[in-house]
């Protein structure tokens, strides 16, 4: 079970909380931790899985496959995390979080 949708949506919400202004990143082993699960989604969403009802398909065989719920969230996540400075507006430029463009691209395609 890779809970892309989990990791997916703890971005999500770690992105907008920072972005409002709520300082939930204090040092530099958290960013290093956060750009680690984005290299995780950007390149994990592309493999089959339960999706966020972890069950396969809709027969219940336990067959993994592709899952809009997956493909969605960890777009919205990249979206929203990309060039995000963890530290706030007066953060150094280390703690920006950097998604690679094609991981972007590749999962606008498959959608």
């Amino acid at each position: 079970h890779l809970q892309i949708d989990g990791t997916s949506l703890f971005l999500l919400v770690l992105s907008q909380m920072t972005a409002s202004g709520v300082q939930v990143v204090l040092t530099k082993d958290e960013v290093d931790f956060v750009q680690n699960l984005v290299y995780y989604v950007e390149r994990a969403y592309r493999t089959p899985d339960f999706g966020m009802w972890e069950r396969g398909s809709r027969e219940n065989t336990g067959r993994r496959e592709l899952h809009a719920s997956s493909i969605g969230m960890a777009k919205a996540a990249l979206n929203a995390i990309h060039g995000l400075n963890l530290f706030g507006e007066g953060g150094t430029p280390f703690c920006a979080i950097h998604v690679d463009p094609d991981a972007q691209y590749r999962n606008h395609v498959i959608l």
